[in-house]
């Protein structure tokens, strides 16, 4: 039963990698440059706002190659960043075990999703599939989609690496030390 909805969890990751990263643009607590779906919206949405601002621009989206359709859904600020994805995800997940999940996506950030009251800290022993990694003091996170042996595998949104992207973790490693492995209390 678990493979199953693992595998169904790895199929709903599929249709959000190589999505580009954005990050609505904030000064002084206030949005100063929006993107499309402000970085939160869901696979569905990414891909309807992409074929409608296509069609808008008279593009024909099956004859751009892979870099192609990246550039023009960053040209056209459509993306997701780190938090928008691990809240999308953590839904998706929530439904495949039973359980419900819910935050207003539009307001919730890295810090938010791996705070109280939202999630607690768990212990690296006891990581499973949807837990977060906290990284850069709240500022991202990593979704954890399993852990095999000393290895986590996860998937995250960032500049760094062309947005959604599948990463790997040696808990071993010394730099993993310095992480905080967090659980949504919705999913405790």
């Amino acid at each position: 039963m678990v493979r199953i909805k693992l595998t169904e969890l790895q199929e709903e990751i599929g249709h959000y990698l190589g999505i580009p990263y954005w990050k609505n643009k904030l000064q002084d607590g206030k949005i100063i440059e929006e993107g499309v779906l402000g970085g939160k919206g869901n696979c569905r949405q990414i891909a309807s706002e992409t074929i409608r601002l296509a069609q808008k621009q008279n593009i024909d989206l099956t004859k751009l190659s892979n870099q192609e359709f990246y550039n023009f859904q960053k040209k056209n600020q459509i993306g997701i960043d780190c938090s928008g994805l691990a809240c999308q995800l953590l839904i998706v997940y929530g439904q495949m075990i039973g359980k419900k999940v819910e935050f207003n996506i539009r307001r919730t950030s890295a810090d938010m999703l791996t705070s109280a009251p939202l999630a607690k800290e768990i212990k690296l022993k006891d990581v499973q599939t949807g837990d977060l990694i906290r990284q850069k003091n709240g500022h991202h996170l990593l979704f954890i989609i399993d852990k095999e042996g000393d290895i986590i595998n996860y998937i995250d949104s960032s500049r760094e690496g062309r947005g959604v992207k599948f990463g790997q973790y040696n808990i071993k490693d010394k730099t993993f030390k310095n992480q905080g492995i967090f659980r949504l209390n919705s999913l405790l």
